[in-house]
């Protein structure tokens, strides 16, 4: 005779590794009840939907204060450059100050280059650098062209002078630099 299996199908809390069902508060869901018990399945409900209420909450209010803190961080964004760029206008005052008494016009420029080498120290401190133009061959991406000259002997396309500088914020381009290339040459003049 087979020995029978003590596992009876129809007592479904009968399995010995039944999983734990655990409700979104963190409570157990109660799993042994009687066949004929009826869970109370409207507190349970009211319960879910209070839960999903504050979560819905939560959630709005963290979307509001993100929100808030990225325009309040976008309008003070520049607060640091700026503050950086406020000696730079002392000297330059002081300057022109000077400017109005100066005897010599050589202590005004000695002036203007002091400041002028700050402020390119300022863009050199915040990522600027400057586009170097002069001699090199033209190039859309950096530079403008706002003319062309002859310029026997030089190849076609190089930088002949350059009348604005032009900037770049680590890879990204601020201002083209502005320049005057050489320009093709032209057809050779008839011999008379």
């Amino acid at each position: 005779m087979k020995a029978k299996h003590s596992h009876n199908p129809g007592n479904p809390g009968s399995a010995p590794n039944d999983p734990q069902i655990v409700l979104p508060d963190g409570r157990p869901a109660a799993t042994d009840q009687a066949p004929d018990a009826q869970p109370d399945a409207g507190a349970e409900i009211n319960a879910l939907k209070e839960q999903l209420l504050r979560v819905r909450a939560d959630f709005e209010n963290s979307r509001k204060r993100l929100t808030r803190e990225k325009e309040e961080s976008l309008k003070y964004a520049n607060q640091s450059i700026l503050s950086d760029l406020l000696p730079l206008l002392d000297h330059l005052e002081l300057g022109l100050q000077a400017a109005t008494s100066a005897k010599d016009v050589a202590s005004v420029v000695s002036g203007l280059r002091l400041i002028q080498s700050q402020f390119e120290r300022f863009l050199n401190d915040h990522g600027v650098t400057a586009i170097e133009a002069l001699g090199k061959p033209f190039d859309p991406h950096l530079h403008e062209a706002i003319g062309t000259e002859p310029a026997p002997g030089k190849p076609e396309g190089t930088v002949l002078h350059q009348r604005r500088r032009g900037f770049k914020l680590g890879d990204r381009l601020l201002r083209p630099a502005s320049v005057v290339t050489v320009a093709p040459p032209g057809p050779a003049a008839p011999d008379a």
